[in-house]
């Protein structure tokens, strides 16, 4: 009988805790678009930082996008489409 209530008052304990977690989980299009703004806040730190020397900004600006599309290549949030068309926003910039 003792081990029946031990049982049940672990049971219900461990259904609080499980039920009282609170899983807050984004959207896809939510997440994409932090993922870029984050490319083009990085880009623009990198721009900002070499803006005295063009050909230095460039060398950083491209060795940054090669890096980019080495990422989007293997996220699953994006399509190889969709990483073309991040990849040239960022040029742009």
């Amino acid at each position: 009988m003792e081990y029946i209530i031990i049982f049940l008052i672990l049971a219900i304990t461990v259904f609080f805790v499980l039920s009282q977690k609170n899983c807050k989980v984004k959207k896809t299009g939510v997440k994409k678009e932090e993922i870029i703004m984050s490319y083009e806040n990085d880009l623009r730190k990198i721009l900002k930082k070499f803006e005295d020397n063009k050909p230095l900004q460039i060398e950083q600006k491209k060795k940054f996008l090669q890096n980019c599309n080495s990422e989007l290549s293997r996220n699953i949030f994006f399509t190889e489409e969709e990483a073309i068309k991040i990849i040239q926003r960022l040029s742009l910039l």
